[in-house]
């Protein structure tokens, strides 16, 4: 059996920070790389153990100043089609997590962040590209991957879904 590493990710005033390896590692860049304030650098890492998943999406703060998952944010807008659910992971990572241009695998990393059931990814963002919510971004990612982004529109679409409180 292998044993996973350790991962940490978070993103704090626009700043994203991901390190992943073994313990030691880990450590080591976090110690580098973290803010000196907040809680006990060693306590967060220790409280993962090696053969959880620890993927999880950052928490992020809405402007009202609440902070919420992207399991929530996807809850707080009530969505049922995956296409809208999938163009709000794209939302919730430009706006939410700092990712400008976004991968078919970071929607798919989304849905299980959620613990939603995925749908097809790809099929999801050409919806959404013939919708006119989606658009191909002019970067290109690693090995000539595919990278996109929200449109005008399809912003407006998920601000629409959010509540006026």
């Amino acid at each position: 059996m292998a044993l996973r590493g350790y991962r940490i990710k978070f993103v704090r005033d626009g700043y994203e920070f991901e390190a992943e390896g073994d313990k030691t590692f880990v450590l080591d860049m976090l110690k580098r790389f973290a803010p000196q304030t907040g809680p006990d650098v060693g306590t967060a890492v220790k409280a993962r153990d090696s053969r959880q998943s620890t993927n999880k999406t950052a928490i992020s703060t809405l402007s009202r100043g609440k902070s919420v998952s992207i399991r929530e944010f996807i809850q707080l807008l009530a969505l049922k089609k995956h296409t809208d659910i999938s163009l709000a992971f794209g939302y919730f990572l430009e706006k939410y997590a700092g990712i400008p241009e976004f991968t078919p695998a970071d929607i798919t990393n989304c849905y299980y962040d959620a613990k939603l059931e995925s749908s097809n990814t790809s099929q999801m963002i050409i919806q959404n590209i013939k919708r006119g919510y989606l658009m191909a971004s002019k970067k290109k990612g690693e090995k000539g991957k595919n990278r996109y982004t929200l449109t005008n529109s399809g912003e407006k679409f998920i601000e629409s879904k959010l509540p006026k409180n």
